[in-house]
């Protein structure tokens, strides 16, 4: 319901539906106005009038001539049939056709049921009556019938009741109607672009070929994507000739550099400078290396080879391949994980990925420092995590380290290019996990959350 609430559609088919029983309401207040309100209003003005008459006529006291007056009145049809009744001072009827009143006398209007009896059948009647008392004590009701009036009135009232409602269910069912089939449209509109922004190019919004709006927003979109991937390709192209174009001199540059340096003589100032030149000359085969695998990776063009993992051996691998180099800057490195432990994982790409962050820890953390890889299943899927308890990162740069190239302020004097985290982006993004840095108060917990229909266990396979 909350998902149908925050549709616009069903929204906007709800004030619709209200405007549209707004609507209704004015027109049946209306009719009541017309058919109810102003016609009781006539009667209560008659009624003044009639009473103001009799008592200005008959007021002096003369009974007998005020009784046949109110003879006269009930035999008229002139109107609403005419109800009266005349009593003494002392409460004794002179003349009546109301079968009953209030016994003490009531300043305003009233309403009296008035129901008579004809050939064994209850007739009904209402009757609207105005009290007087006269001055010489005597007590005067004079009334007009506004049984149909009222029963007029009901009718509106009960009919307002179930056009509102039945006005409203229609709303919210079309609105529900209206939300689906809007909503299916921009489901395949959703679809299609979560498709492109993984990485899959061909992905185009289907069309129907009714020419409505949708379709027209579809077209375009469908043109939009389809220069995005010609322009894509095209940029593909450039940059997979120039790598391959790339590489071939570089490795001829190591190779020349190299027989260079065995030539030049010993601590001679060509021998140091060929090899600081072949030393440049790897780290840049090395960072358009990463460059590919990063690019290949990002557009889904790097194949995943899924394989049943043991998490903790694979953890318990990456200590002791680092566990030399924590010793000798004085850190402690240690693994926090329990058997059994499994996923369906690229062991090269995560082995690569959890390298970066133990690596980028043990540089950062500082000698004397704590880092500890660990792994948990969570309601999320598999939690790969690396934490440190040294300087941590800086908010700002918190957003942009997975950038290619970034480098924060502090990291400056530490060696690297900046495209260790832009790698493990990479490689969480081909695995459809979530990077995630969190600070650990002191230190930076960097997790690699792998979504369940990866990390399932041993426990839930039944084997390992």
């Amino acid at each position: 319901m909350r998902r149908l609430l925050r549709s616009f559609s069903f929204r906007l088919a709800l004030i619709y539906a209200g405007l549209f029983c707004l609507s209704v309401a004015l027109l049946v207040g209306t009719g009541y106005w017309l058919r109810v309100t102003v016609p009781m209003d006539e009667v209560r003005g008659r009624l003044e009038r009639e009473a103001e008459q009799l008592q200005t006529a008959y007021g002096r006291g003369d009974l007998p001539p005020l009784a046949a007056a109110l003879e006269r009145r009930a035999a008229r049809l002139d109107g609403p049939m005419a109800f009266h009744a005349l009593l003494t001072p002392e409460g004794r009827t002179v003349a009546a056709n109301l079968p009953s009143w209030p016994l003490q006398p009531r300043r305003d209007l009233l309403f009296i049921e008035a129901d008579a009896f004809a050939d064994g059948v209850e007739i009904d009647h209402t009757a609207l009556v105005r009290d007087i008392r006269l001055p010489n004590g005597a007590r005067l009701l004079v009334g007009r019938d506004v049984e149909e009036l009222i029963n007029e009135g009901e009718i509106l009232r009960t009919a307002a009741v179930w056009i509102l409602g039945v006005t409203l269910l229609l709303g919210l069912g079309g609105g529900w109607l209206m939300s689906r089939a809007i909503g299916r449209r921009i489901e395949a509109l959703t679809v299609t672009v979560r498709q492109v922004m993984e990485g899959d190019l061909t992905g185009r919004v289907h069309v129907r070929g009714t020419a409505d709006d949708f379709d027209r927003l579809g077209e375009t979109l469908n043109m939009m994507l389809h220069r995005i991937q010609t322009l894509f390709q095209a940029v593909q192209r450039v940059s997979d000739n120039a790598a391959h174009e790339l590489r071939t001199p570089l490795a001829r540059l190591i190779g020349r550099l190299e027989a260079l340096e065995h030539l030049a003589p010993d601590a001679s100032p060509a021998r140091l400078a060929a090899g600081d030149a072949i030393v440049e000359a790897n780290r840049l085969q090395q960072i358009l290396s990463a460059l590919m695998r990063i690019s290949r990776l990002e557009n889904g063009r790097h194949p995943l080879h899924l394989q049943r993992t043991d998490v903790v051996q694979l953890l318990e691998d990456l200590f002791e391949f680092y566990q030399p180099e924590a010793e000798r800057i004085g850190t402690n490195l240690i693994v926090s994980a329990r058997r059994p432990l499994v996923a369906d994982l690229d062991l090269d790409l995560v082995f690569q990925a959890l390298s970066n962050l133990l690596d980028n820890a043990l540089k950062h953390a500082g000698a004397g420092c704590r880092v500890e890889i660990s792994a948990m299943r969570e309601a999320g899927g598999l939690v790969l995590s690396v934490r440190d308890d040294g300087p941590g990162i800086a908010d700002e740069d918190a957003a942009r380290v997975t950038e290619q190239f970034y480098r924060a302020a502090k990291a400056s004097a530490v060696p690297g290019e900046g495209l260790g985290l832009s790698m493990v982006a990479a490689i969480a993004h081909a695995h459809g996990a979530t990077l995630e840095l969190v600070a650990a108060q002191p230190g930076l917990r960097v997790s690699l959350i792998i979504p369940e229909h990866h990390a399932t266990g041993a426990e839930q396979r039944g084997t390992i």
